[in-house]
């Protein structure tokens, strides 16, 4: 392994001292990532710093950079939007270097013919919609995170959007992609409508969050947008259940609405309580269908004659119109003095655990997890639960809870804890999901294994094939042991 300083003159001779970041102030990370969020209103400090950050622009640095750090013992992370939220650009060691990727932007092209962009890894998501809006098209991708996310990253989280249920996840809307192993090896998957030319190695990198390789560019489908014809309903069900069941036969029934979401009393009253009123035990479903008029006219007719057989009524919109125009906001407030000060004054963290099972395995998930998880966790304040991506076979389950601190500097410890417990329970189920869309991180990474069951060994072998040194992005999908290193087993 090259010293740390050796590394820091040879990166900064082959790209500029410019593009090399050594002050502390640099290395203490972005604010919008979400690595320990809560701790930094307490003056928090990590454990360990990367080497340097390396602003890199283009696939041929991109490659020579990891090629060095491969080749000399340093580790690597990549990040472009930084809005991770499961640690998956927590800094595990001293010897780590950030490659920061997000002015990788160019847009390669924007075809409206063959309805795709290939953009750099560093194009923001809202940029590209941005883009794609001025020529009447969507991206149809609607993460929470979309203000700060950009289009490497979403693809290596398996990333997906609020309106899902419509357009799909990302794995649905990726047509191809460049890519850099570690040993500096570049390859493209070529866009192409569809291959039967063995495994889709689209699916070799989605998901592998930095830990295999380095995603570089993306080429993704758009759609034609259709701003005006939305069609929106909410209703109050009996039950959480009740709603679920309702859900389940829109979508068998081959009803698409964009938004498809429902919400338990307390997940509703904390977030929306003075849209809608709910009594003990009832829920708030609703939804925006999207698309040709004739389509939202049709889904929405569906919908209004399906709910009320669930015990459903309707209420009014403007509890969606309010979601509608709030969805996002949380990007606006991370690590700003609003929401550090809210930190300290409550001691206490709102956040969520992301899951999902087929339409029986989800209602014992949720009745377990909401039945076991107080007398589990003796700092948990309040756990709720709200479904917002929905299919053929099942549902998720977004479970939001707050914490109260024990010791705010390692909230992040109390977090892992409700995460494990809720994972035990998901896990019991036969087709239980332990990580919806947020991927595993570091945060989850010990559950993983457990997830995977027998195909764990190929992950492994993946990592041990392609990354034989264990440089990228350490304790992602594989966890760490004791010491440092990436775990066998």
């Amino acid at each position: 392994m090259h010293s740390t300083d050796q590394a820091i003159r040879e990166l900064s001779q082959a790209l500029g001292s410019d593009r090399v970041v050594v002050d502390r102030a640099g290395l203490l990370q972005p604010e919008q990532v979400l690595v320990r969020q809560f701790e930094k209103a307490f003056d928090y400090v990590p454990e360990h710093l990367p080497v340097c950050i390396l602003k890199l622009r283009s696939t041929e640095e991109v490659a020579d950079a990891v090629r060095y750090c491969n080749e000399n013992g340093l580790s690597v992370i990549v990040q472009t939007g930084a809005s991770s939220s499961e640690d998956q650009l927590l800094v595990v060691n001293d010897h780590t270097v950030v490659f920061d990727l997000s002015g990788m932007d160019a847009v390669v092209s924007l075809d409206a013919e063959n309805m795709t962009a290939t953009v750099g890894c560093g194009m923001r998501l809202a940029r590209l919609e941005q883009l794609a809006n001025e020529q009447g098209l969507t991206t149809g991708h609607w993460p929470q995170s979309q203000p700060l996310a950009c289009m490497g990253g979403l693809v290596a989280v398996r990333s997906i959007g609020q309106f899902s249920t419509y357009y799909g996840g990302i794995e649905d809307m990726l047509c191809g992609l460049e890519a850099v192993l570690p040993d500096g090896q570049v390859v493209r998957i070529r866009n192409v409508p569809r291959s039967a030319a063995g495994p889709d190695l689209r699916h070799f990198f989605m998901g592998t969050e930095g830990a295999i390789a380095i995603i570089t560019e993306v080429t993704v489908k758009l759609f034609t947008h259709y701003p005006d014809s939305w069609w929106k309903g909410a209703y109050v069900v009996p039950s959480f259940e009740a709603g679920l069941d309702a859900i389940r036969e829109v979508i068998v029934k081959g009803f698409r609405p964009g938004v498809v979401r429902l919400y338990d009393k307390l997940d509703m009253d904390f977030n929306y309580g003075g849209f809608v009123e709910l009594q003990d035990g009832e829920a708030c479903m609703f939804f925006v269908a999207e698309g040709p008029p004739s389509i939202t006219a049709a889904i929405g007719a569906a919908i209004d004659e399906i709910a009320p057989h669930h015990g459903a009524r309707a209420v009014d919109t403007a509890v969606v119109d309010h979601w509608l125009r709030v969805r996002n906001d949380v990007c606006k407030i991370l690590g700003t003095e609003e929401i550090r000060n809210r930190y300290r004054e409550t001691q206490a963290f709102y956040t969520t655990c992301e899951v999902s099972a087929s339409w029986t395995d989800i209602k014992r998930i949720y009745r377990n997890v909401m039945a076991n998880l107080p007398g589990e966790i003796d700092n948990l304040l309040g756990i709720g639960g709200h479904v917002s991506h929905s299919y053929q076979n099942g549902t998720n389950i977004y479970f939001v809870y707050v914490l109260k601190a024990k010791d705010p500097l390692r909230m992040w410890e109390s977090d892992r804890a409700v995460k494990s417990a809720i994972v035990t329970e998901v896990l019991k189920e036969p087709t239980g999901g332990s990580v919806h869309h947020h991927g595993a991180g570091k945060m989850r990474a010990n559950r993983v294994a457990d997830e995977l069951g027998s195909s764990y060994d190929l992950l492994r072998r993946m990592k041990r094939e392609l990354d034989p040194n264990g440089t990228m992005n350490p304790g992602c999908l594989i966890p760490l042991e004791a010491g440092g290193v990436e775990s066998d087993g």
